[in-house]
């Protein structure tokens, strides 16, 4: 690419670079640039996973019980907020950013290298507002690196080639949920530690989880370092509140980020109160161990269908990858709600592993299709609120109903009406789809 195109397109060269050879753009083959984009998504959903799906309710229970889900609603609605507000300045800080790094390295590397201090609070909190206080951070600084990651990817990978880029992205936080979900099952059983004591077990396996995710962290942030990055040009440098009045200028866009909202609003609850229901409703022996294997089934499931999509939505209409594999989701979720005992849930969750693989790729890449071009930052900041607040409404309202059935009808009714309604959410909010005109796709 020549100096006089860089320019063109608002970037400025970044030929003399601190970083030396980190900054030579050419020097990296693209499955080269789609390892360094991906990879960085492990360790972020191994910790994710692990804390959203029984981390996060250990602590509850811990400190909290009975009112543990009123706890658990208190946990993930300020760690949401706090993630919003991050990205909410990151990712345009990061679009505008003329430091010599690079507009997306400096906030990866701040936000990585700042979380380590939460993750060792986290694990040795000595109180829940300390479990708070932990959460809180480690939600600040982390979606503080995770904005500009994901307008990484934009950045580096031409239009007709996102639908791929996604896939390595799915696969690579495929991987990392399937770690986060292996880690956390064994690491919280007392089986795993030989003892009798399951305080004693999820102490350990709590703190063991944390410093593996720091070394997680710390790794895939220097690989990710060497992408190619280049500081933003004058052009960019608008006043910050006068970026989002340009987002009014794309509904497409936002059809499809109140989309997501919706479902995502479903599903974060559901992975909010899985345990309890495996323990409660179906009187799961071992809970722990039962939404490992839960997982387990709906990820390696989904492999298969996130390649193929990944193909597929290079080529074909997005829309309609996102349309038939939601309502493949939601088949599979259904039969989950409705299993009365464990082994009736394996084959939805195989339903529901196949959707969400294609959906995942298809539904990024319709986003990252219908962003403009140079504004990453600010529309990934954006999209992320589909992510963020079902994070804060979902599980808060649906804690104190759930705690409040199971009181009047006996435990575990409240988690399975909970789980119904989210189910109905994520139907909606695939309808919410047809109101999406994507782009035609690139040949």
């Amino acid at each position: 690419m020549e100096q006089g195109a860089n320019h063109r397109v608002g970037i400025a060269d970044a030929g003399d670079h601190p970083l030396g050879t980190l900054a030579v753009v050419e020097g990296l083959t693209e499955r080269g640039k789609f390892l360094r984009l991906s990879l960085w998504w492990l360790p972020f959903n191994a910790l994710w996973t692990a804390l959203l799906t029984q981390g996060l309710q250990v602590q509850a229970e811990h400190w909290a019980s009975p009112a543990k889900g009123s706890a658990l609603s208190l946990l993930t609605g300020l760690g949401a907020l706090s993630s919003l507000l991050s990205q909410f300045l990151s990712g345009p800080l990061s679009d505008r950013c003329r430091h010599p790094l690079g507009r997306r390295r400096l906030f990866v590397l701040m936000g990585a290298l700042l979380a380590l201090p939460a993750f060792w609070l986290f694990a040795f909190a000595p109180s829940f507002p300390f479990v708070v206080l932990s959460l809180v951070l480690m939600q600040w600084w982390l979606n503080w690196a995770a904005a500009p990651m994901r307008a990484w990817l934009p950045d580096v990978v031409p239009p007709h080639r996102h639908g791929i880029a996604s896939a390595h992205v799915g696969f690579w936080s495929l991987g990392g949920q399937v770690i986060g979900m292996l880690s956390i099952g064994f690491l919280l059983s007392p089986a795993f530690w030989g003892t009798s004591s399951r305080l004693q077990a999820e102490a350990l396996g709590l703190r063991w989880l944390m410093a593996g995710s720091a070394i997680g962290f710390l790794l895939a942030t220097l690989f990710a370092l060497s992408l190619p990055d280049r500081s933003a040009s004058l052009q960019v440098a608008r006043p910050f509140l006068a970026d989002w009045g340009s987002v009014c200028q794309h509904p497409d866009f936002l059809w499809l980020l109140a989309s997501r909202f919706v479902i995502n609003l479903g599903f974060y609850t559901a992975v909010a109160f899985l345990r309890w229901f495996l323990a409660d409703t179906l009187q799961v022996a071992d809970p722990a161990r039962g939404t490992m294997v839960l997982g387990l089934l709906v990820t390696v499931a989904s492999v298969p269908s996130l390649w193929l999509a990944g193909r597929w939505a290079d080529r074909f209409s997005k829309r309609a990858l996102c349309l038939s594999s939601g309502v493949l989701c939601g088949v599979g979720a259904m039969g989950i709600a409705f299993a009365s005992h464990f082994a009736q849930t394996f084959l939805p969750a195989l339903l529901l592993g196949i959707g969400t693989g294609a959906f995942g790729v298809a539904n990024w890449a319709l986003a990252v299709s219908l962003m403009p071009p140079s504004e990453g930052g600010k529309f990934f900041a954006l999209w992320q609120l589909a992510f963020t607040l079902p994070q804060v409404f979902g599980p808060s309202l649906a804690g104190v109903i759930g705690d409040a059935v199971n009181r009047f009808y006996g435990a575990g009714v409240g988690w399975r009406l909970v789980l119904i309604g989210c189910v109905l959410l994520m139907m909606l909010g695939a309808l919410l789809l047809l109101c999406v005109r994507e782009r035609p796709p690139s040949h």
